[in-house]
């Protein structure tokens, strides 16, 4: 069987990269009739080299080579794969196209419509509240991209679902050369995944990648300050934030942040669904999707300290978004892999705003702790997560909060922020006095 892509017609791909989205990307194929290679860099479990022998046309593990081209019309490019790979060099050699997952599932989507949502911060929250949003205006949503359901898995399905929102990242981004979202939601731009990107500029290039392909018949929906100073494309501009659509019953107790996510997914449901009216809703109804684990979560209380998860605070401006929601003082537990970027900000915001403690840890501990020593911020300095909680809780007193929002990756020590979350969890639920709380008493 053929597929239609960039006009041509494609009969075989190479997905390069064989993690959650290759194994969407290859079951894609599967469903679709279209042979398929894998090229990963890593070592395959045996389970998945067993179903690439039956499936696939060829595979290849523990590195990239150019063999795999030979036939392909087009590569998939998998988010975690570094752009600047060999392989897409030289297949642009050979004039084989390089695309996103998000391009595939794109074209496969057949002109149903697509929310598509992307910012440093506050993408998944807004991605679940939209998808709940619209759900409880009667509409068949289905949210996936980089929140853990890959668009491909659900593209082609189309008795499932008539509304896609989506995460997407600026890894996905970058890889993008025909997504069109019609609706496009920007929520925040702060310096991200330079270690990735190379520089703020090549980072900020590829998230208004977001707009890149869409029409004067689409959306783009920003707050304002964004909106004045970067490229948004040719779409209707909505500015989420000035003012405030009509939002859900008791949006008023909810922190600053949320507020602003709230008020993105309001928007984009405005844009959705005509006539769309949230305030029917209250924010007690919209809990599951705005308090995501590891999203400034109040996981408990030892000795009338309220402890706080965010793990999922990766950068340092997420970090600075949970200390201004954090109503207590708080002691910071910060540390894991360096993100390059955005930490002489960071230390100038504790410099002026002082929590009432700082412990750095991990990989990146001796680079943070530079940064904060040049801002003079006190801070402790110790080797793993299981010391800092114990630090800061010794530097902790009731009434304070117990803060881990990292601003670093996870990857030092664990494979994904939600299992360094998870061991957060871990660690505290074990210590004595510690008294569990339930959302609605945060």
């Amino acid at each position: 069987m053929t597929f239609r892509l960039l006009g041509n017609d494609v009969e075989r791909l190479l997905i390069v990269g064989y993690g959650l989205t290759g194994r969407a990307a290859a079951a894609f194929c599967l469903r679709q009739g279209l042979r398929f290679s894998v090229s990963d860099a890593g070592i395959l479990s045996t389970s998945d080299e067993a179903w690439l022998r039956t499936h696939a046309e060829a595979f290849e593990i523990g590195g990239h080579t150019e063999r795999l081209l030979d036939g392909a019309d087009v590569v998939i490019a998998s988010p975690g794969v570094p752009f600047g790979l060999r392989l897409f060099a030289a297949a642009a050699e050979r004039e084989i196209p390089v695309v996103s997952e998000l391009d595939v599932a794109g074209e496969a989507a057949d002109g149903r419509r697509i929310v598509a949502v992307s910012g440093t911060n506050g993408k998944s929250t807004t991605v679940s509240l939209i998808g709940d949003l619209l759900e409880g205006a009667g509409v068949r949503a289905v949210v996936a991209g980089n929140i853990g359901l890959p668009f491909l898995e659900i593209a082609d399905r189309a008795s499932d679902w008539d509304v896609a929102v989506l995460e997407v990242s600026s890894f996905q981004l970058e890889q993008s050369v025909l997504f069109h979202p019609h609706v496009a939601v920007l929520l925040n731009l702060t310096p991200n995944h330079i270690e990735r990107h190379g520089s703020m500029a090549a980072y900020a290039a590829a998230k208004l990648r977001l707009f890149a392909h869409q029409t004067s018949s689409d959306v783009a929906i920003l707050p304002a300050h964004l909106a004045a100073a970067v490229d948004h494309g040719r779409g209707r501009v909505v500015l989420y934030d000035q003012p405030f659509p009509p939002l859900p019953r008791g949006s008023e107790q909810i922190g600053e942040v949320r507020r602003l996510d709230l008020a993105a997914a309001v928007a984009a449901c405005r844009e959705i669904v005509p006539g769309f009216d949230a305030t029917g809703r209250t924010v007690q109804e919209l809990a599951r999707a705005l308090y995501l684990p590891f999203r400034q979560e109040t996981v408990g209380m030892i000795g009338g300290v309220r402890v706080v998860n965010d793990s999922k605070a990766t950068s340092p401006a997420a970090t600075m978004a949970a200390l201004r929601s954090t109503r207590e003082p708080a002691v910071l537990l910060l540390g894991g892999r360096s993100k390059r970027g955005g930490y002489d900000e960071l230390a100038a915001f504790l410099s002026a705003f002082p929590p009432r403690g700082v412990v750095v840890f991990g990989e990146a501990r001796a680079e943070i702790a530079g940064h904060l020593a040049c801002a003079a911020v006190g801070h402790s300095v110790v080797e793993d997560l299981e010391s800092a909680v114990t630090t800061g809780l010794a530097l902790a007193a009731p009434g304070d909060a117990l803060l881990l929002s990292p601003a670093c990756s996870s990857f030092d020590a664990f494979r994904s922020y939600e299992e360094r979350g998870e061991a957060f969890n871990f660690i505290v639920r074990q210590l004595p006095g510690f008294l569990a709380v339930s959302v609605a008493d945060t």
